[in-house]
C-alpha cells in the first residue's frame, strides 16, 4: 500500500531575519531525517517539536536555516523521502526593527599579525550588505586619505560558502593607499572600512591595527647601481653613430590591442605618412600591431620584460637597450606610457633627447605596487625611475588632471598636454538615421529599445561589474533599456560577469560581446554611452562616442571630467558607486529624446577643436622636431 505524505508549514506573519525558525508537521513518516526543508536555496536543519495545529499522529518540527538566508521574498519548501514537494509557502526576509543590516565578509588584508611592506597600503577583503555586495565600500587608512575600493570582483570561494547569495561569486575588493613613508621607516598604522548601501545601510568595521615597514634602501645596491651606469656611460662613449634627426625611436609596453597602444599606431602611422618620420621602435612585448608597423616600414624589436627587480638585471637591460639607441641612428626618442621608464632611462644615457608620453593616471607608488608588489622595484631602481621622469626633456599627458600629478617630479615647463583626436571625427558629431536604423537591424535591436553601450576589454577597473549591478535596476524602471558590454573575454573577471548576468536573470538585458576591432556600428546604434571605469586618463571610447553623436554618461575621472560637463554635455557620477551609477543612467533615461541630442551637440561642439588626429600628429612632429634640433627647456 503506497504511503500518503502530507506537510504543512507555519508561515511568518511579518518579516523574518537572516536567521530564523518555522515550525511545521509533516505524516506518514517516523522521523524529521525522512523530509527536507529547504528556505530558497538554504537547506534547514530539521528538529523534532511539537507543531500546533497539526493533525493527529503527523510529526511535527521546528526548521532552522544552515546558513543566512539573502533578503527579499523567499519560499520555503517541504520535500518528502522521494524528493517530491509536500508543500511550499512563500515569506519575506528583511531587516528587522532596531536591526543592522547583515553583513557578512572579511577584511583580508592588512593583517594584524604580518608586516604590510612598501609605501602602499594594499587592503582587500570580500563583503556581503543585506545579502549583496555593498553599493559602495570606503577605505580609511590612518596616514592616508580616503579611498574608493574597487568593487565586485570575483570570489569564488564565497560563492562556494554562500551559494544562496547572488553576489556572492563578485563579493570582492580591493583599494591601494599611498603613505608618506620614507626607506628604513615603520609606522603603526590602523584601517578602517566602511560599507553601504543606499535605502539598506552601512557597517563600518573596527580599527584594525598594523606595521607599515618600508624597507631599508640597500647602500650596496645604490652603490652598484652607480658603478654599472658609470660601466654603461664608458660603453656609450665608444660608439660614434651620426644621427639623423628625421629619425625617431620609441619604447612602448606592447603592441597588443589597447588604448594606448591604439594612440601610438595611430600617430605614428600620421608621423610617417603626413611629417615624413623614419621611426625604429622597441617593445617589451610582442602582438599585433607589429604587423601594422611593417606596414609602414618601422622596423621591431621585441625585447624583454622591463619589471627587474634586481639592481644588476635592471642595468644591463638598460645598458643594452641604450647601446641599441645609440646605435639605431635616431635623433631623438620618444617613450610610451609609463611602464616604459626603462626606455626614457636608456634613451638618456644614449645622449637622445627624449620624450615621454604617460598616460597611466596612477600615483607613482600604487603604479609600483599593481606592477612590482610590494617594496619593489629595489629602491635604487625606484630613484632611477623618478630621476628618469625629471631628466628626460619633455613629459606630454593626454590630460590635463594627469599633468598635475605628476608636475612635482618634473618642471612645469616640461611638462605638456597634448590631447589626441580620432578619425572618427569625420562623422561630425552624428549618426544619419539610416545609418543608426541599419546598424540596429543588424544587430538585432528593436525600435523599442534604448541601447546603452560600453566599450574596453573587460578588466576590474572599467567597471563593468558595478555597471551590471545598477542594470538590476534601471531595468526595473526601464524594461526597455538594454546594456551590451563590447569587449568581453573569458578571463577570470570576464567569467564572474557571465555568472553575474545569470544569476541576476538579465541575459536579455545585458549582452556581454567579444572583443571586437571594429566597434563602430555598436556606437552608430548606441542611444547612450557609459564609461564606468575608476581610473582613466583620456578615454578614446568617449571621443569616439562624440564624434558619432551619442550621448555620454561617464565616472568623474581625470580626463572625462575635462571632456564632459555634467548636465551639460553629458552625466558624470563618482567611481565605485554604484548608487551614483544608476542615478546617473537615470538621468539620462529620463531625459527626452531632444535634451540628449542636444547635450551631444553640446559635447561634439566643445571637443571638436582637437578631435582632428592630424592635430596631435603635427603636434608631436614639432615637439620631437624641436627636441631633435637640440633645442631644450
Amino acid at each position: 500500500m503506497m504511503t500518503l505524505y502530507t506537510a504543512g508549514i507555519l508561515p511568518p506573519d511579518r518579516p523574518v531575519g537572516h536567521l530564523f525558525e518555522l515550525r511545521g508537521w509533516v505524516s506518514g513518516v517516523s522521523r524529521v531525517d525522512d523530509v527536507t526543508v529547504r528556505f530558497g536555496e538554504v537547506e534547514a536543519n530539521l528538529h523534532p517539536e511539537p507543531c500546533p495545529g497539526a493533525p493527529t499522529g503527523a510529526l511535527g518540527f521546528r526548521a532552522v536555516p544552515s546558513s543566512w538566508v539573502p533578503s527579499g521574498a523567499q519560499k520555503v519548501v517541504v520535500e518528502g523521502p522521494s524528493g517530491e514537494t509536500l508543500t511550499e509557502s512563500p515569506f519575506f526576509v528583511g531587516v528587522l526593527p532596531g536591526e543592522e543590516p547583515l553583513w557578512l565578509g572579511e577584511l583580508e588584508a592588512p593583517k594584524t599579525t604580518k608586516v604590510s611592506e612598501g609605501r602602499v597600503v594594499y587592503v582587500t577583503g570580500w563583503a556581503l550588505l543585506d545579502g549583496r555586495a555593498p553599493s559602495l565600500i570606503e577605505v580609511m587608512v590612518e596616514g592616508g586619505r580616503t579611498i574608493r575600493a574597487r568593487t565586485r570582483l570575483p570570489r569564488e570561494d564565497v560563492a562556494k560558502e554562500f551559494p544562496a547569495f547572488d553576489d556572492a561569486g563578485v563579493s570582492g575588493f580591493e583599494a591601494w593607499v599611498p603613505i608618506d613613508i620614507e626607506p628604513g621607516e615603520e609606522r603603526t598604522l590602523s584601517v578602517r572600512v566602511r560599507y553601504r548601501t543606499d535605502g539598506v545601510g552601512e557597517h563600518v568595521s573596527a580599527k584594525r591595527p598594523f606595521l607599515l615597514r618600508n624597507p631599508e634602501a640597500d647602500i650596496d645596491d645604490a652603490e652598484l647601481a652607480d658603478e654599472l651606469a658609470g660601466d654603461t656611460a664608458k660603453a656609450m662613449a665608444r660608439v660614434h653613430v651620426q644621427t639623423d634627426p628625421k629619425h625617431l625611436l620609441v619604447f612602448t609596453h606592447s603592441l597588443g590591442v589597447g588604448g594606448g597602444q591604439l594612440w601610438l599606431q595611430e600617430l605614428l602611422t600620421r608621423m610617417v605618412k603626413e611629417h615624413d618620420w623614419q621611426i625604429s621602435l622597441v617593445s617589451e612585448t610582442d602582438g599585433p600591431l607589429r604587423a601594422d608597423c611593417a606596414e609602414l616600414g618601422i622596423p621591431v624589436h621585441v625585447t624583454t620584460h622591463y619589471r627587474y627587480q634586481t639592481v644588476p638585471g635592471y642595468e644591463g637591460h638598460v645598458a643594452e637597450m641604450a647601446r641599441f639607441a645609440k646605435c639605431s641612428g635616431a635623433g631623438v626618442a620618444l617613450v610610451n606610457t609609463l611602464g616604459g621608464f626603462v626606455g626614457a632611462d636608456a634613451a638618456k644615457r644614449a645622449g637622445l633627447p627624449t620624450a615621454w608620453v604617460i598616460h597611466e593616471s596612477f600615483e607613482l607608488p600604487t603604479f609600483a605596487y599593481q606592477n612590482w608588489g610590494p617594496a619593489k622595484p629595489p629602491n635604487a631602481v625606484w630613484q632611477r625611475w623618478v630621476s628618469a621622469l625629471g631628466e628626460v626633456d619633455k613629459l606630454l599627458f593626454v590630460a590635463d588632471a594627469t599633468r598635475e600629478m605628476f608636475l612635482p617630479y618634473s618642471k612645469p615647463e616640461r611638462c605638456q598636454t597634448v590631447r589626441y583626436g580620432t578619425p572618427m571625427h569625420k562623422f561630425k558629431g552624428r549618426t544619419r538615421g539610416e545609418t543608426r536604423r541599419q546598424a540596429r537591424q543588424t544587430l538585432g535591436f528593436s525600435p523599442d529599445d534604448f541601447v546603452m553601450i560600453n566599450l574596453g576589454i573587460v578588466e576590474s577597473r572599467k567597471g563593468n561589474g558595478p555597471l551590471i549591478s545598477a542594470m538590476q535596476r534601471i531595468h526595473r524602471l526601464h524594461p526597455n533599456a538594454k546594456l551590451n558590454i563590447v569587449g568581453h573575454h573569458p578571463s577570470p573577471y570576464g567569467l564572474a560577469l557571465e555568472d553575474t548576468v545569470e544569476r541576476a536573470g538579465l541575459e536579455d538585458v545585458v549582452k556581454l560581446i567579444p572583443v571586437t576591432p571594429d566597434p563602430l556600428r555598436w556606437i552608430q546604434a548606441a542611444d547612450l554611452f557609459v564609461n564606468s571605469s575608476d581610473i582613466e586618463s583620456l578615454p578614446r571610447s568617449i571621443l569616439e562616442a562624440v564624434c558619432c553623436g551619442v550621448p555620454v554618461a561617464a565616472t568623474d575621472v581625470f580626463g572625462a571630467r575635462e571632456m564632459i560637463t555634467d548636465g551639460e554635455t553629458g552625466w558624470l557620477f563618482e567611481t565605485n558607486d554604484v548608487d551614483a551609477l544608476a542615478a546617473a543612467l537615470l538621468r539620462a533615461l529620463d531625459a527626452t529624446p531632444a535634451r540628449r541630442r542636444e547635450m551631444a551637440k553640446a559635447a561634439y561642439e566643445k571637443l571638436e577643436p582637437w578631435l582632428d588626429p592630424s592635430g596631435y600628429a603635427r603636434d608631436f612632429s614639432h615637439i620631437l622636431t624641436e627636441l631633435a634640433g637640440g633645442h631644450h627647456v
